[in-house]
């Protein structure tokens, strides 16, 4: 019995022992924390409270989105405009360790506001999966109005509102939809949007917590800089007007696209620039304009370049030849140097060989014995020929530069091209320099002469021909008049910016009258409106390729005019690209269209003893949906029809002979 309570008096110790072996163990460690803690906070407390006020920053430092500048068009009538809007922003953590009643006064208060039908939009986010967010965008919350904004801050003024706070943010509205879509662009790509995207983008302020005296801290407010305001040349009637009814005349003559430019021929002021397609700048992808073949050849949405096609501007970006329309500007270098007259003739037989080529008219007709004004109103290819001829290589080399070719305009557009030597023919030693063959021989400049076997851009065209009507100035075509800042004050402003001489005044009167010829008695009858005296010329090409193959059966048809003859003051150009009958009489009956809605938007009046002939093109047409909302006091514009006008004498198939084989 001794024994056993000897045994169990040494396990009691042994017990005790390492009781108190594990309570000193504890105490050292607990002694060991207190002390680190002492430790941290005399020699490093200042260092993590200044790491933890630098979060608190950083949480705080928001950037406020400066509002984008307004667009005008001439007139003062808003097109482009951005306003002020806020988003709503959770702080979960807040919402749940809220009391109950501040939670359900929350939630009611954010679902009538924000017109939310369903009270579990927020309180999902009121659970422990969402506890440790501090900034959660509320997606219903988006881009609210000012007044639903001051409506919640009024809730959290009164204490009924927990855990919600606000960010800036900006709302760009397009106020006409797709009207002068590929002129603006959206949202800082595109148009004027990207052009002067650096004056409307304005400077963004913050709103954030900067440190103050000692360890304090103070919120500080840096207020954005909104964008400064665009006036546009572009009248918002004219452009409503050439938008509705190139719109339908695409569809109606089924083209692939088309285009058109209406400009101050004196200033270089653009009026209005049409592109079809077009797009609803407010939905981008939303488009208009479409017709069966361009479907037909464009079927995948989902191609990587199906809207972005859509977007680009074709009037400053694509190029193509551009037939006969270029006549009147190989004419006029041929007159300016003296090396035919007014009086003198040619004869026309209907076709001409060229070395081991031959050149014809439409349908090989023989227009006999011809002055500079019968072959434009004709629109002879030979004749145009046999005056390339007498026109040293040189010197016309040398008005190809005076006109423009292969150089972009200057336009204030994104994305203008045309400025490549590849696209038009040059001087031998020039070619032999680059190691090309597009040296112009006398084949080349003959087909030169009538608009083929080179390239440009419809914005080349309507600036090299506005410098033969308007007395021989090449001006510098702009679509932004002035930059203005809120105050009104003018950061910067564009007028007529002469970059150049092409022909004399006297050339320049007497193609104003040849081509007044071309639409009273020639291949531009289609274009004569009721009231007016319109000048111009009618143009079709076969397409061409970028490797320089022509594309069979298909064919470029234009028309450019201008009014009034003596003094012209509006110059227009309509092409359509791939149209069903492939006559230039269909761009001619669209521009006589557009000539009759937007003279008199442009303070043009008829003259009741002017071609009363004439019915009216627009009398017996309906207008279409065109996307684009109606400008202010604008009145509905009809639309085009097909014209049963004569075909055109410049095509370049059958009738008018060499397009392609001119290569």
């Amino acid at each position: 019995m001794a024994a056993k309570r000897k045994k169990r008096a040494q396990g009691s110790k042994a017990r005790m022992g390492r009781l108190l072996f594990i309570l000193c163990l504890t105490v050292s460690l607990l002694g060991a924390v207190f002390l680190r803690v002492i430790y941290i906070k005399n020699v490093h407390g200042e260092e993590y409270q200044q790491r933890a006020q630098q979060q608190q920053i950083e949480s705080t430092d928001v950037t406020i989105p400066a509002l984008r500048g307004s667009i005008v068009d001439r007139n003062g009538n808003v097109l482009a405009e951005s306003a002020r809007v806020y988003n709503v922003i959770l702080d979960c953590q807040v919402l749940i360790e809220a009391k109950e009643s501040l939670q359900i006064s929350t939630i009611e208060l954010l679902m009538s506001t924000l017109k939310l039908e369903k009270e579990e939009t927020i309180r999902q986010y009121m659970t422990e999966a969402y506890k440790e967010y501090r900034y959660l965008k509320l997606d219903e919350g988006k881009g609210i109005s000012v007044a639903q904004m001051e409506e919640l801050q009024k809730g959290i003024d009164d204490g009924k509102i927990v855990g919600v706070w606000f960010e800036e943010d900006e709302n760009r509205q397009y106020i006409n939809n797709s009207l002068a879509a590929h002129v603006i662009g959206f949202n800082g790509t595109y148009g004027v949007e990207q052009y002067y995207d650096e004056y409307l983008k304005g400077v963004e302020g913050r709103k954030m917590v900067v440190a103050g005296n000692g360890s304090s801290f103070v919120e500080e407010y840096i207020a954005a800089e909104n964008g400064k305001n665009l006036t546009l040349t572009i009248d918002s009637k004219v452009q409503y007007y050439m938008e509705q009814i190139l719109q339908q005349g695409v569809v109606s003559t089924n083209a692939l696209k088309g285009c058109a430019i209406c400009m101050n021929p004196k200033t270089g002021e653009i009026y209005g620039m049409v592109i079809m397609p077009t797009f609803n700048l407010n939905n981008n992808v939303e488009l208009f304009g479409l017709s069966d073949k361009y479907k037909e050849k464009n079927p995948d949405k989902k191609a990587a370049d199906y809207y972005s096609a859509v977007w680009t501007n074709y009037a400053i970006s694509s190029t193509y030849e551009p037939g006969s329309t270029f006549k009147p500007m190989f004419a006029s270098a041929a007159l300016n140097e003296a090396v035919i007259g007014v009086q003198d003739t040619i004869v026309c037989g209907g076709r001409y060989d060229v070395y081991d080529a031959e050149v014809q008219c439409a349908g090989r007709e023989a227009h006999g014995t011809e002055t500079v004004a019968d072959i434009i109103r004709n629109s002879c290819n030979v004749g145009m020929t046999k005056i390339s001829e007498m026109l040293k290589t040189s010197k016309w080399l040398q008005y190809q530069e005076a006109y423009g070719f292969a150089q972009k305009t200057g336009i204030d557009l994104v994305g203008e091209a045309g400025d490549s030597l590849d696209l038009i023919y040059i001087s031998e030693e020039q070619a032999a320099a680059r190691g090309s063959t597009n040296d112009m021989g006398p084949f080349e400049k003959a087909t030169t002469a009538f608009g083929q076997g080179f390239r440009m851009t419809p914005i080349q065209l309507i600036t090299a021909f506005s410098s033969v009507i308007n007395g021989g100035e090449y001006l510098k075509p702009y679509v932004v008049s002035q930059v203005s800042g809120d105050n009104g004050n003018i950061v910067e402003m564009q007028s007529k910016e002469v970059l150049r001489y092409t022909v004399s005044e006297e050339v320049s009167k007497a193609m104003r009258q040849y081509m007044y010829g071309t639409v009273s008695a020639g291949t531009g009858i289609a274009a004569q409106v009721a009231g007016y005296e319109i000048g111009g010329k009618t143009g079709t090409a076969e397409k061409i390729n970028d490797d320089g193959t022509y594309e069979e059966d298909k064919y470029v048809v234009s028309f450019i005019g201008f009014t009034p003859v003596e003094d012209p003051e509006v110059v227009l150009l309509v092409i359509l690209d791939e149209t069903d009958r492939n006559t230039s009489a269909e761009a001619a009956n669209l521009a006589s269209q557009m000539f009759e809605k937007i003279l008199p938007a442009l303070g043009l009046y008829p003259d009741a003893s002017v071609n009363q002939h004439v019915p009216s093109p627009n009398a017996n047409n309906s207008g279409i949906d065109i996307g684009a909302s109606e400008p202010t006091s604008a009145q509905d514009s009809d639309s085009s029809q097909d014209s049963a006008d004569p075909e055109d004498s410049d095509d370049p198939n059958s009738e008018e002979g060499t397009g392609g084989e001119a290569e």
